[in-house]
């Protein structure tokens, strides 16, 4: 390597570097923080509740939902899907029910009893700040392949009490997806701030990637090109 091109070498890397800058730093709700850790909310399966979830208004800033994560005690075997619906908090439902759906993961399959946190990552899901979705956790598609396990719960607090920023709610359907798309409001939790207890989630948001202006980036490249050219100058004398 010349000696000119041990000092423009990290000069450019540096300029491609910046061109590159990451998305914005992540933002992380936690819908419980004063959960115990151990307290469950119950029934969630067959034939019991099929649908659990979690109403979350998107912070401000947050453009991008990366990974939510939750609680389950459920038997091994035990089969699910978690998913991100819009929620219409006037009427209290998932518009479309789960056909609604903005995300819904695989089908996923428990394999350790006891209570344990379950991480939906890779989500990559668009959202809009201050606009409420719906969180949840459903056996709709496996109903019946969950008919051989009694049913169990979810992780959080049934005594807690939550806020117009996020609150728990779920819809007894009995594995039919459609109903979603109508009223969750049982026993008056969806419209009392979800009065009836609060699930344990932990929701992952990105911003926007953050993109330097041209202007600065002219600016970036003539100073790197100036510094290369003093360079090569000192090295002649």
């Amino acid at each position: 390597m010349t000696r000119l091109s041990r000092y423009v070498l990290p000069a450019v890397l540096l300029l491609v570097a910046l061109v590159a800058l990451p998305a914005g730093a992540g933002t992380v709700i936690n819908t419980n923080p004063g959960w115990n850790g151990s307290d469950t909310i119950s029934s969630f399966g067959y034939p019991n509740t099929s649908t659990y979830g979690e109403a979350i208004t998107t912070p401000a800033g947050g453009t991008n939902v990366s990974s939510f994560s939750f609680w389950m005690n459920e038997a091994v075997g035990f089969q699910f899907q978690a998913f991100i619906a819009p929620w219409d908090n006037n009427n209290y439902l998932v518009p479309g029910g789960l056909a609604g759906a903005s995300y819904i993961s695989p089908v996923q399959t428990v394999t350790s009893s006891g209570l344990v946190e379950y991480t939906i990552s890779g989500v990559n899901l668009p959202v809009t700040p201050g606009t409420i979705y719906m969180f949840g956790l459903t056996i709709d598609n496996v109903y019946n392949n969950d008919s051989q396990f009694a049913a169990g719960s979810v992780g959080g607090d049934i005594f807690s009490n939550g806020n117009s920023t996020y609150y728990f709610g779920w819809n007894n359907d009995s594995g039919n997806g459609s109903l979603l798309g109508s009223n969750w409001n049982n026993e008056g939790c969806a419209n009392n701030g979800g009065s009836c207890g609060q699930l344990a989630f932990n929701v992952t948001y990105n911003g926007a990637a953050t993109t330097p202006e041209p202007g600065s980036l002219i600016l970036l490249g003539t100073g790197v090109l100036g510094l290369a050219g003093v360079i090569r100058r000192k090295l002649k004398v």
